[in-house]
């Protein structure tokens, strides 16, 4: 296993053990193991992880029909066994509100349910258009139907609705390509917001800044492809690419931005 946090941050060690012990679960019980939602990062230690275990499949789903949601849970599944979107144990939720007399962002929408002392884990991707949906582990629903009730002093409601009929993610992000002189969290923030680097510097030692959902506050920290980073006041946007070397040594490199 020492290999592999080679190709990971030292801060996910622990994570890297965690997912490694299911696996073994999996593989000696002979028994599909079910995880909680997972992030784009997670899922990559999880892919480097199954390449250890050839008698173990990987199966994903987030809800919907399609399934190109961010946040998804994940089912170790040893040889020879099948598995269906029912074995991920998710309910899709719809979520009622006056509209006429409130607006409801995101950011209002997780705060609420994470007050009432859900792990983020337990949660998927929550979907805004015209409708408000969200996904969530199923043995958690009725804690959210009975302790979710207002959300800034609104009453809400909630429904189930079949899994299938969940709305895909609403594809707000827009590509943008970048030069950075390194992957320092500083540097790239610096370039997508387009402020000076003290700035973003300022934005992270002060708590403003999240990568992979966890608060980072060293401006030296490395980004790396795939990490998703959340700043306040602005929105989140992934590193998605690296195109190429520029010829003057720096890194040309495509980053997805959107709305948080």
């Amino acid at each position: 296993m020492e290999s592999l946090f080679q190709h990971f941050r030292k801060e996910e060690k622990e994570k890297i053990i965690f997912y490694y012990s299911k696996f073994e679960i999996a593989s000696r019980d002979y028994y599909p193991v079910l995880l909680d939602f997972t992030d784009p990062r997670e899922r990559k230690i999880i892919e480097s992880i199954s390449g250890r275990f050839s008698d173990i499949k990987v199966e994903y789903y987030g809800g919907g029909s399609d399934d190109n949601h961010e946040r998804k849970r994940v089912l170790l599944v040893p040889e020879l066994l099948e598995v269906s979107r029912d074995d991920f144990e998710i309910e899709t939720v719809e979520l009622e509100y006056p509209e006429k007399f409130v607006s409801l962002s995101h950011r209002n929408i997780l705060g609420a349910m994470m007050s009432i002392g859900v792990d983020r884990s337990k949660l998927g991707d929550i979907i805004i258009s015209d409708k408000i949906e969200f996904a969530v582990d199923k043995n958690f629903f009725e804690l959210f139907k009975r302790e979710l009730t207002t959300i800034k002093n609104a009453p809400i409601e909630l429904s189930k609705i079949p899994n299938d009929e969940f709305l895909e993610p609403i594809d707000e992000m827009t590509k943008h390509s970048i030069i950075v002189s390194s992957f320092r969290l500083d540097v790239i923030l610096s370039e997508v917001i387009k402020e000076g680097r003290s700035k973003s510097k300022n934005r992270v030692t002060r708590e403003k800044v999240k990568v992979n959902h966890a608060i980072v506050t060293d401006p030296s920290f490395i980004v790396e492809l795939g990490d998703i980073i959340s700043v306040r006041g602005f929105g989140r946007f992934i590193v998605s690419e690296f195109i190429h070397e520029t010829r003057k040594g720096k890194s040309r490199i495509e980053v997805l931005v959107y709305e948080d």
